[in-house]
């Protein structure tokens, strides 16, 4: 039985084809490796190819997707999950299932979930059902009055924390600037 307990994080972004995970295009998967010493060990960016993209004209202007570019970059879905697990194989034990972290984390769990699925793989046997989302830990900070802004969004939290993002909305540059942020929120708690 894998179990819980381990020194790492992975932190997670999806850029999407819109917001609903059984319908729009999975287009990339950014992989954070946070340790404990609060640095950013590792990161990665998966791009992945669709036979038929589904992307709203809203996400497309939010991720500024092009089929061009994407496609230069993309693979198989097979070939993206093997990317992402040789990724986590190289951080996290085998015998852990690995935790996850991110900004408004579960809906990037619910494509990724459904991703998974379709493509023969479970979530629940690679990844832990307990996440770190520091959505919730903003809230908490502003009930508790640690922070007196609302700053639950990660653009607000990232302009309130003076955290640089090299790539808005491309998945490893927001995976990695919420593994800042959550650096930066330890500091508060």
């Amino acid at each position: 039985m894998k179990n819980n307990i381990g020194e790492k994080l992975l932190f997670i972004d999806t850029e999407t084809g819109g917001i609903d995970c059984n319908k729009h295009s999975l287009l990339s998967v950014g992989l954070v490796v946070w340790g404990n010493d609060r640095e950013i060990i590792d990161s990665t960016e998966v791009f992945i190819r669709h036979r038929n993209y589904i992307v709203t004209s809203t996400a497309q202007n939010i991720n500024k997707f092009n089929m061009q570019e994407h496609e230069q970059l993309a693979v198989h879905p097979k070939k993206a999950i093997e990317l992402i697990l040789n990724f986590c194989k190289q951080h996290f034990s085998e015998n852990l299932l690995i935790p996850l972290a991110g900004h408004n984390t579960q809906f990037d769990v619910n494509f990724l979930k459904v991703f998974l699925k379709k493509n023969g793989r479970s979530f629940d046997q690679i990844f832990s059902h307990r996440i770190i989302d520091t959505y919730t830990l903003l809230r908490s900070l502003y009930y508790s009055g640690k922070i007196t802004n609302d700053i639950s969004s990660s653009t607000q939290a990232f302009r309130y924390f003076d955290i640089k993002v090299n790539g808005r909305h491309s998945a490893k540059g927001d995976a990695i600037a919420t593994a800042q942020l959550f650096s930066r929120l330890l500091e508060l708690l």
